[in-house]
């Protein structure tokens, strides 16, 4: 199977790395950049292999390009064979330099953009632009070479799904074959070790199996889709993660579980797949309602370096091509989920750490508060899919 270029970048920069750059400065007149960044002069064919390069430019990420050498290219820009056409090297210079100074709603991200600027940057990138002057002037001299129009693929020429769609519909069928087939789905070895660590008794021969059954066969599938939910006795809301600790701790008398452990990633993995099938129905009424709706800010605040916020890939963009990938509405119902680029199972509290890097914004900590109220928000998004885990995705 073909891996395709890590999702929620999310975006079409994805992996790119920072350099050191001196603070930007430049002059617009009339949406345009007329000088060239610092009086350079750009090289062609440096900018070509800034397009396809995915630690630099990556344009092929969301754009098509006469790079035929590269299989996937993206499709959330317009194709740009023949962007010279249609923009001189002023207007390409703003739009490189900062798009979102034309549309603040743009996924692209500023490659020239002052930190000050950026929201929660990773410390490592602050002081840094995406792109140096010399490589901004480079991908002009590039873009000012393509005159010739082909038959391209517009990204608006794309069936975009309706509705709610589990993300198993962006996937290959292949995929589809693997996450359907317990003897070819990996996330089932987690299953078992899951099982396992439930019915494992403690000093006091105490187990979960003590008071759930052998097999979890008592516990609720219903109650299981509804987490996050609010316990009253606590005055909070709880994670399914948060619910296993708790009585980890409280009633079987065990030390705390590190956050990332694999022992409480295989509670979680087993728990969650004894409700597959079950629809996810988180209520957000009442004394939940307050983090739902900080959770649902979080989804829609640019982060780091790049920018980019939750729903440019998973709302406005979905359905379209990353490289080799098809965005997703980017629904929780399959986490615990096996992710083929790591080859390993995760929680979702990990891939939107994942996502928060690749934004090269500082991220939150896994047992943080943000991130408790973003998972209310994404699960209670996708209320009305089946869960899925251990769901398989790229």
């Amino acid at each position: 199977m073909r891996k395709s270029m890590f999702l929620f970048l999310l975006c079409c920069l994805s992996g790119i790395i920072s350099i050191q750059a001196e603070e930007p400065s430049y002059t617009i007149t009339d949406n345009a950049i007329s000088e060239p960044l610092n009086n350079l002069t750009g090289d062609p064919a440096r900018g070509r292999l800034l397009a396809k390069n995915r630690n630099k430019g990556n344009c092929i990420s969301c754009h098509q390009l006469p790079i035929p050498e590269e299989e996937f290219h993206g499709t959330i820009g317009p194709a740009l064979y023949d962007i010279s056409n249609k923009f001189n090297a002023a207007d390409l210079r703003l739009r490189i330099v900062d798009m979102q100074r034309l549309n603040p709603f743009t996924i692209m991200p500023s490659y020239y953009l002052s930190t000050r600027y950026i929201n929660r940057i990773a410390p490592q990138y602050e002081g840094t632009t995406i792109l140096s002057a010399q490589e901004v002037e480079d991908l002009i001299a590039y873009l000012k070479t393509l005159k010739a129009p082909d038959k391209a693929i517009e990204a608006n020429t794309l069936p975009i799904p309706d509705g709610l769609k589990s993300g198993y519909e962006f996937i290959s069928q292949e995929a589809r074959e693997m996450q359907d087939d317990d003897f070819q789905n990996p996330g089932y070895e987690l299953i078992e070790l899951g099982k396992k660590l439930f019915a494992r008794p403690c000093d006091d021969d105490k187990s979960c199996a003590s008071c759930h059954g052998a097999d979890g066969e008592q516990l609720s599938p219903a109650s299981i889709a509804q987490y996050p939910k609010f316990i009253a006795e606590l005055g909070k809301p709880l994670t399914l993660r948060d619910q296993i600790q708790r009585c980890w701790e409280n009633q079987l008398d065990n030390l705390p579980l590190l956050y990332d452990d694999r022992e409480l990633l295989a509670l979680e993995t087993f728990l969650r797949y004894l409700a597959q099938g079950e629809k996810v129905n988180v209520d957000v009424s009442g004394p939940m309602k307050p983090y739902y709706e900080a959770g649902k800010k979080l989804y829609y605040t640019r982060f780091g370096q790049m920018n980019m916020s939750c729903d440019h890939c998973h709302d406005v963009h979905t359905g379209k091509m990353l490289r080799g990938q098809k965005l997703s509405q980017g629904h929780t119902n399959g986490f615990p989920e096996y992710r083929l680029e790591a080859q390993k199972m995760i929680n979702l509290p990990q891939r939107l750490r994942e996502c928060f890097r690749s934004l090269r914004a500082e991220t939150f900590e896994q047992d943080s508060d943000e991130f408790r109220d973003l998972e209310i928000y994404l699960n209670a998004r996708g209320n009305g899919l089946p869960i899925e885990t251990p769901a398989i995705r790229y």
